[in-house]
């Protein structure tokens, strides 16, 4: 009955036009899914990173004091380390 008031033109194009914006929404929610789901990621990472310094806090601060560092049962060299100016 909508269309039956709709101009000429739209009555005979009304499925390309909403085919047409269907594909648009699509896109637009997919779009913003893809940004969500990233920064959800991201942030996931970040908990996870600082879950890992957290629980290894002892051994980084023995780290910086010695020079002598095992982070995750792994023995770890750093490049530039001093144990004399800490």
């Amino acid at each position: 009955m909508l269309l039956a008031a709709a101009p000429e033109w739209f009555a005979d194009n009304a499925a390309l036009i909403l085919g047409i914006v269907l594909v648009g929404l699509i896109v637009l929610v997919a779009w913003v899914v893809q940004r969500t789901a990233i920064r959800l990621v991201l942030v996931g990472v970040g908990v996870v990173l600082a879950l890992f310094v957290y629980a290894n806090r002892a051994p980084l601060e023995a780290c910086a004091r010695t020079c002598e560092c095992q982070l995750a049962g792994q023995d770890v060299t750093v490049p530039v380390c001093d144990p004399d100016d800490g």
